[in-house]
């Protein structure tokens, strides 16, 4: 017995849905009783999900089609009596706004009933397309093509001179792909299917295995489910897997955007986990849980896609010997189920590998970071981290493509005097650790990422503003990597009190004079970073001239 699907939302907004046998619905319908307003779904028999979702339980082989512009009564009942004299037709019926006329028209199934969504679809598509020829032809009248679904839908009304066959015969569409149609109902009788998103390819497993490893579909994968298919009996070819299992017909899953979603009712409100997971930092730095606590929202916001101009900008680097447990804290900043997304062996130098770990991977670990060249960590380092989205062309594509950035930076070293751009140092977050970290504890990655989720979506600034950048990079300062330049600098000449007290010289001038006291252990072509160096130096006063800046020093004597 077919059933329809009614669903309305109720005075407090929630959505209620419930089921009626075919006869039953018609039945009122020609009754002259007021119908309540509720969206009809006749292919589709839907259940209510615990989150509030609709999901498709069976389908009836129901296609509906809508004859719209009859303003009169005698045009609508004579479109109704063209159509009723099809077969075909389950029913014909003014639709809500009085001026067109809705058709059910039944469709043959095929061998074996799928609860998948995604082939019923197939199935509607196919049915849909033929009856618009058909029923265009037998009214009289053009029919709009619409997006065919088994979720299409109608406004519920009483028409008293609605029609019914309950013994409607189903449109053979046996032409119109009904073997494309077994292989899908074989492969997701199996099979369960998923787009993965972020990784860009499909993924399968076993549909009586509920939790088992999903695994991306490669080309063994296809070949190994064409011939499944053939030795069922089915005309199969790779080409016919491949076009299903790379079409839209797969469902797509963001397992990230999955988790977030799950962890958000996880968290409980009050517990501050976030604070608790940087409390297991032992550090001397008053202000750490505020930075991380910051740094890891920007992490989950970028996860969410809430990017600003910029990308998460800001990297915790922690500072410490060996067996402080700087590694296992950042792998374990992700749960299980993430995993995948966790990187610690990336080649920063690898230019299109690091853009491309970007928009894969969840979090990055600039694992050793003072093996990092001075060179790249001002130029290429300096630029990716702040990205919001990459540019890449992935393995096999034919054109550069724009995805966004997913991952975040964390770095760890084992040397103090690491950091080499004084204008880059506002991108990391200096921590030197006055002991092990604590990973002992187990996390509440539920509540954690909850607990972020919820607080990104209540408002709480992710971003570090001017003032806390600037309190970084005063702080980072002890980090900062002292070149032979500076070190010369500083044996040579003061910062004076007043202009009496010193001399305006050019950066030229005394780099010259920093070389001839030195000898040769001064590059002659590094007067272009020195003059980046005194630029930086606090309480180095400077002024433009016509031949470019002068800064005011004092000789020692």
């Amino acid at each position: 017995m077919k059933r329809f699907t009614l669903t309305r939302k109720d005075q407090q907004g929630c959505l209620r849905v419930t089921t009626i046998t075919a006869d039953r619905f018609f039945k009122y319908m020609v009754s002259g009783r007021k119908a309540t307003a509720h969206e009809v779904y006749p292919d589709a028999e839907l259940q209510k999900a615990g989150d509030g979702s609709l999901s498709l339980r069976r389908h009836n082989g129901i296609t509906l089609l809508t004859v719209p512009c009859l303003p009169l009564p005698e045009e609508r009942e004579a479109v109704k009596q063209a159509a009723m004299a099809l077969p075909t037709t389950l029913a014909a019926f003014d639709g809500a706004d009085g001026q067109r006329v809705i058709i059910l028209v039944c469709y043959a199934e095929s061998e074996q009933q799928s609860a998948e969504e995604s082939v019923a679809d197939l199935k509607a598509n196919a049915a849909y397309e033929q009856a618009v020829v058909v029923y265009s032809k037998a009214v009289g009248r053009n029919i709009p093509h619409q997006s065919p679904s088994v979720r299409m839908h109608f406004t519920r009304v009483a028409d008293t001179a609605a029609r019914y066959n309950a013994e409607a015969i189903p449109l053979d569409i046996s032409r119109f792909g009904l073997e494309t149609i077994r292989i899908i109902d074989l492969l997701t009788t199996r099979y369960r299917f998923r787009y993965n998103t972020i990784m860009g390819y499909t993924e399968y497993r076993l549909k009586d295995n509920g939790n088992g490893l999903w695994s991306p579909v490669d080309d063994r994968v296809v070949k190994s489910l064409t011939m499944a298919a053939r030795l069922s009996g089915l005309d199969a070819w790779d080409k016919d897997i491949r076009r299903y299992v790379e079409s839209s017909l797969i469902q797509p899953y963001n397992p990230v955007r999955e988790f977030l979603k799950e962890a958000r009712r996880k968290w409980d409100g009050c517990t501050d986990h976030i604070g608790r997971l940087a409390g297991t930092v032992p550090c001397e730095v008053p202000q750490w849980p505020q930075w991380f606590r910051k740094w890891l929202l920007y992490m989950v916001a970028q996860w969410l896609g809430k990017t600003r101009r910029y990308g998460n900008s800001v990297a915790p680097l922690l500072i410490s010997g060996q067996g402080y447990n700087k590694s296992t804290f950042c792998r374990q900043l992700l749960p299980d189920c993430l995993q995948w997304g966790y990187n610690d062996n990336l080649l920063i130098s690898e230019k299109k590998q690091t853009l491309q770990a970007m928009s894969q991977f969840l979090l990055i670990n600039l694992d050793e970071f003072n093996q990092i060249s001075q060179q790249m960590q001002e130029g290429f380092l300096k630029n990716v981290i702040q990205l919001a989205r990459v540019k890449i062309k992935r393995p096999y594509g034919r054109h550069v493509e724009d995805f966004p950035r997913l991952a975040s930076f964390i770095a760890t070293t084992n040397e103090s005097s690491v950091l080499a751009d004084p204008t880059g140092n506002r991108r990391f977050i200096a921590i030197e650790l006055t002991g092990p970290i604590d990973v002992s504890q187990p996390i509440d990655y539920k509540g954690l990422y909850g607990q972020a989720v919820t607080l990104i979506e209540r408002g709480e600034q992710y971003w570090f503003d001017d003032q806390e950048v600037r309190e970084i990079m005063a702080h980072n300062r002890q980090f900062q990597m002292v070149s032979p330049a500076e070190q010369y600098f500083h044996e040579c000449f003061v910062l004076p009190a007043g202009e009496d007290d010193g001399e305006w010289l050019t950066a030229a001038a005394i780099y010259d004079h920093l070389r001839r006291m030195s000898g040769s252990s001064l590059r002659a072509n590094g007067l272009r970073r020195f003059g980046r160096i005194l630029t930086n130096m606090e309480g180095l006063r400077r002024r433009r001239v016509a031949c470019g800046t002068q800064y005011l020093v004092g000789r020692r004597p």
